[in-house]
């Protein structure tokens, strides 16, 4: 809070958050780590998402500072798709990167694009490295009418931040 109220952030830091400020797209690179971002990455949220700059004041979620900007995260996975589902032995991919979608960009107003996983891909073969290849430039230039990730917006809350019955 005080870095923001006197303009004390480094200027490594301070580059890092034009940055952010400047993109329509965010996309976030990554092997997925002991199910999270990897330490050097979540560090680097931790400085540049910054309470009084980035957030807080009521700027969150529908109202942040990010509204009508969009973020994806693209991401290489240690093992096959199947470990990552309901059943499988790692748990259902989409809620390992809960917190990371809705709990950090969401959370600072990006629109959250669904994620492009290359899934086991130490153990993929050339031929279904190309294929991730084509699949991600497909992706990316299908970016704009990708649908984002539904979140309930904030009007759907009570006073105590519970979704209201209807």
């Amino acid at each position: 809070m005080h870095a923001t109220e006197v303009n004390g952030f480094a200027p490594d830091i301070q580059a890092e958050m034009e940055k952010l400020e400047w993109c329509d797209l965010l996309i976030i690179q990554f092997p997925l780590w002991w199910f999270s971002l990897p330490a050097i990455l979540k560090g680097w949220v931790d400085r540049v998402f910054a309470m009084g700059k980035i957030y807080g004041g009521g700027r969150w979620y529908d109202n942040g500072v990010f509204q009508g900007k969009k973020a994806m995260l693209s991401l290489t996975t240690g093992g096959p798709e199947n470990m990552y589902t309901a059943i499988g032995i790692n748990g259902n991919i989409n809620e390992i990167l809960f917190p990371i979608n809705h709990g950090i960009l969401r959370f600072v107003g990006f629109e959250v694009l669904p994620p492009f996983i290359a899934w086991a891909v130490a153990h993929a073969d050339e031929e279904k490295r190309q294929a991730y290849l084509t699949e991600y430039k497909k992706r990316l230039l299908n970016i704009e009418s990708t649908e984002p990730i539904f979140y309930p917006p904030l009007s759907d809350y009570d006073d105590r931040f519970q979704l209201k019955s209807k």
